[in-house]
């Protein structure tokens, strides 16, 4: 992919996260919510809000008359006329923190290219923060370059933990969010993937640990890739690529990372 091809891509992602999650405040401040329960896992909700950004993403994808094909939560498969780009998106991740009306959630849209992370943005539309990154071009908030921490001990770090059912290799994760809580107090669970890995990008956590055993496609990408290009390292937890999908997702800075890795095998 040629840089110009990219900077489009960024461009029409930016656009539709920023429309999306302009529409989300609008509702969170203003609107009537209705939620209804989904059945995809427990306690699974969608909101008026979820369908009314995905609405707002899809029209802006589809007038950018880019062939792709777009993978939403809400919606699923929609085909623009190619598989070659894929958008995968999250019209509103923090579902349960905007229900609850905790102002903690955002819109997420990652870009690939023949199965390849290009372009990532998240956009928290309460703090007008857009997250944004192309492969090899670097992190950025509000077209400020950002960077994860130089963190390098797990001892006091400040980590993110979350998860949803366990995995092979977190076969108890509450025994494991226990153990950490032996190196540090510095734990939390704020409810948006997608917040929790641009958080790790920029600094504000030193690491993240998100545990599932398959990752939904629209979860990670965005984020992760933001990490990425903010200096940091992000895998599954048998250390192999996170962009396969499988288990969980672990990130944090170059030399933390590892050692995340390492606790969690030390820890099965």
């Amino acid at each position: 992919m040629v840089d110009s091809d990219s900077d489009h891509l960024l461009r029409v992602a930016e656009d539709a996260a920023r429309g999306a999650g302009r529409r989300l405040a609008s509702i969170f401040d203003h609107g009537k919510l209705s939620v209804k329960r989904k059945y995809d896992y427990a306690g699974s909700i969608v909101t008026n809000g979820d369908i009314a950004a995905e609405r707002v993403i899809l029209e802006r994808i589809r007038r950018s008359s880019i062939k792709s094909t777009v993978v939403s939560e809400e919606k699923g498969r929609v085909d623009y006329g190619s598989e070659e780009i894929i958008w995968a998106v999250d019209p509103l991740d923090g579902t349960l923190n905007f229900a609850k009306h905790i102002p903690y959630f955002a819109v997420s849209i990652g870009v690939l290219q023949r199965g390849r992370t290009v372009v990532g943005a998240v956009y928290n539309p309460l703090l007008d923060e857009m997250f944004t990154a192309q492969r090899g071009r670097g992190a950025f908030m509000n077209g400020r370059r950002v960077n994860v921490s130089a963190a390098t001990a797990l001892r006091n770090a400040s980590l993110i933990f979350e998860w949803w059912d366990p995995e092979p290799s977190i076969p108890d994760p509450l025994a494991l969010e226990k153990k950490i809580y032996r190196f540090t107090s510095n734990v939390r669970s704020p409810g948006s993937i997608a917040l929790n890995l641009c958080s790790v990008a920029c600094g504000r956590f030193d690491g993240l640990i998100t545990v599932f055993p398959r990752s939904p496609i629209h979860e990670p990408l965005a984020g992760a890739i933001l990490i990425e290009e903010a200096g940091g390292r992000v895998t599954n937890s048998l250390g192999e690529s996170w962009e396969n999908l499988s288990r969980s997702i672990i990130g944090a800075g170059p030399r933390l990372q590892p050692k995340l890795l390492k606790f969690i095998r030390s820890s099965r």
